[in-house]
């Protein structure tokens, strides 16, 4: 078996034994053709060069229908390399999420790479509904529970049996490429909650500044978040590097500066600029395991498994003199927030004894609009008063509640209740309120994919991925809120359970005494 991420390594690879090369695939929208024969003829490529150790294929990239990667992963694990198969959540539900993962174990499909996924676009007659019934913490949680032998619900039939265990290898991913603080902070506290959840190694997204790869390295070792590091190292066409370059795929940055350098090298050269692409992911590739990285995840379009070579090779040609390739890829321009101090000497991150400037910075302008908001202040006033134990008339009332049971005025309660919410915070009547540790920010009615534990990848100098120019993400506007209020640190308490959709219309204040919440689940 080849060498897995997260999993003992084997021998192998141009850039040491220790050192991880993976792959990734793109299925077309289609189930035969050219496209899936090119996939499949790549994948035997790799299965016989020995350089490659893991394929991974995506789930719906970008929000699009494709093959699913279940059907070529069969096929490619029977060639003798194994696949990593990309979880993503927002086409299912949690129901269909755990029937997958029979499926995917019952074919051998082991090694995941779970993620939140591409909000979903065009499909069949208009855009696709999105679902995110779970986010990536909660299906790493619930992996875990599978590695366990999960226990199932007492009340469904057949329920309070233990499940036969099941070994998934599963990782995350993360993107230390984000503009501003309220977008990487967020990021950072995620990555522990997943870490937390049971991932087994992390990814990243793609970029290019090799700072802000190192930044992700430091932060990991600061946290002793003991996980295999894997950089994603993306090869664009000057078409794909100009649609980046505009933030059209969500989540990714193209620098101004390297798209000029790439439309150059495209009009200087008679083969269109592809020699130089793929020494400048060789010497990407070298920096990354320079500064610590233990592994690279290559990909982008038109790239063969012999461009894969070359740039392996070319990679391990540089060794150790990869630190004078290091200014080529720094792009201070396109950030605002640093989490570590600049290094002068090496142009790259200085650590400090410890990082504790997360809530000292001067608010901004919109964090100080944020800080107005209505309904952070009758929120934090109402919380106190009556759902803080100790506190204002919680005791009172946690005695009087439990009369209401089947009560007449219970209706009356939840009706005042939601004529509150939706004038302050566009309430979508879940019964299962997350407002208090979402900083007062409804999730279901403000995030496009209803997250509960941290933000998605896809925001863009903090606007929703969904909606550019028009939302900003929920998330960064969670972190000044709190950034303000000294509360940045309530962003890494527990994992927040999903929401339970049998208490849809019924009132929350009164689920929450009753201890029918997701707050008595993370009790």
């Amino acid at each position: 078996m080849s060498k897995q991420p997260g999993k003992d390594p084997a021998p192998g690879g141009l850039l040491g034994p220790d050192f991880l090369v993976t792959f990734e695939l793109v299925p077309a929208r289609a189930s035969k053709g050219k496209a899936v024969d090119q996939i499949l003829a790549f994948a035997k490529d790799a299965a016989s060069g020995g350089i490659i150790s893991a394929l991974s294929i995506t789930d719906n990239a970008g929000g699009h229908p494709a093959l699913s990667p279940v059907s070529l992963g069969v096929e490619i694990k029977a060639m003798g390399i194994e696949p990593i198969i990309h979880f993503s959540c927002k086409d299912k539900n949690r129901n269909i999420i755990e029937s997958q993962l029979f499926e995917l174990d019952r074919s051998g499909l082991r090694n995941l790479l779970v993620l939140t996924g591409d909000y979903p676009r065009y499909g069949y007659n208009g855009n696709a509904k999105p679902v995110f019934d779970l986010d990536s913490v909660q299906v790493l949680g619930l992996l875990e529970e599978m590695r366990k032998g999960m226990v199932v619900d007492p009340r469904a039939p057949g329920g309070g049996v233990r499940l036969p265990p099941l070994d998934f290898n599963a990782g995350c991913v993360v993107s230390p490429f984000k503009r501003l603080q309220a977008e990487l902070i967020p990021q950072y506290l995620k990555l522990k909650k997943k870490i937390a959840a049971g991932a087994r190694f992390v990814i990243t997204q793609m970029g290019f500044d090799v700072r802000k790869y190192q930044e992700l390295r430091l932060f990991m070792d600061q946290e002793s978040l003991d996980r295999p590091l894997i950089g994603t190292v993306f090869v664009p066409n000057l078409g794909l590097a100009r649609l980046l370059n505009r933030g059209v795929v969500p989540g990714c940055v193209l620098p101004d500066r390297l798209l000029r350098q790439i439309e150059d090298e495209a009009a200087g050269s008679g083969d269109r600029g592809i020699e130089a692409r793929l020494k400048r992911a060789g010497r990407l590739i070298a920096i990354l395991k320079g500064i610590g990285y233990q592994g690279v995840h290559i990909s982008g379009p038109d790239i063969s498994h012999s461009h894969v070579e070359w740039m392996i090779d070319y990679a391990r040609d540089i060794g150790d003199n990869w630190p004078r390739y290091v200014p080529e890829f720094l792009f201070p321009e396109e950030w605002q927030y640093w989490y570590f101090a600049k290094d002068t000497e090496t142009g790259l991150n200085r650590v400090p004894e410890s990082c504790k400037s997360i809530d000292s910075r001067i608010p901004d302008a919109v964090s100080l609009k944020e800080f107005a908001s209505p309904g952070l202040w009758l929120g934090l006033l109402i919380h106190w008063m009556f759902f803080e134990p100790g506190k204002g008339a919680y005791h009172r009332v946690n005695t009087a509640i439990g009369g209401l049971e089947g009560h007449f005025t219970r209706e009356i309660l939840s009706s005042f209740e939601y004529l509150c919410k939706e004038l302050l915070y566009d309430c979508r009547r879940c019964g299962d309120c997350f407002l208090s540790e979402m900083a007062f920010l409804c999730p279901q009615s403000k995030c496009a994919k209803y997250l509960v534990n941290g933000p998605c990848g896809g925001s863009r100098n903090g606007w929703c991925e969904v909606w550019p120019g028009r939302r900003r993400c929920i998330y960064v506007r969670i972190f000044e809120r709190l950034k303000i209020l000294k509360g940045v640190d309530s962003l890494k308490e527990s994992i927040v359970p999903p929401r339970n959709w049998a208490l849809s219309e019924t009132s929350s204040w009164l689920n929450f005494y009753l201890g029918k919440d997701h707050h008595k689940l993370k009790e």
